[in-house]
């Protein structure tokens, strides 16, 4: 038996939709992949940044990141590890060398 337009219009509007949904999954996965590789190098490098400050007191590395710092802080005053992190930023240098 021979399927009808009505039938056949049916079915291909099935494969477009099953299409669609295909091309949302992968278009998801994708932005998913790219944040994740996003927040990678955002870790990677502020931490970097970070460790820099810690070593070199008198750098405008230091005076970027306590500034960043408070403006953060500013904004989220109740996140309590990058406190803690303006904390060790702001201790004298001698001090710091200590504590590690």
């Amino acid at each position: 038996m021979r399927k009808t337009d009505e039938q056949k219009k049916a079915a291909l509007q099935q494969r477009i939709a099953a299409l669609k949904e295909k091309v949302r999954r992968i278009e998801r996965r994708e932005a998913t992949e790219e944040r994740r590789a996003r927040a990678h190098v955002g870790i990677v490098i502020g931490w970097g940044m970070i460790e820099h400050a810690l070593r070199n007191p008198d750098s405008e590395v230091r005076r970027v990141a306590i500034r960043l710092i408070e403006t953060h802080l500013h904004e989220r005053p109740d996140d309590h590890p990058v406190a803690e992190l303006l904390t060790r930023l702001n201790v004298p240098a001698a001090l710091s060398e200590a504590a590690e």
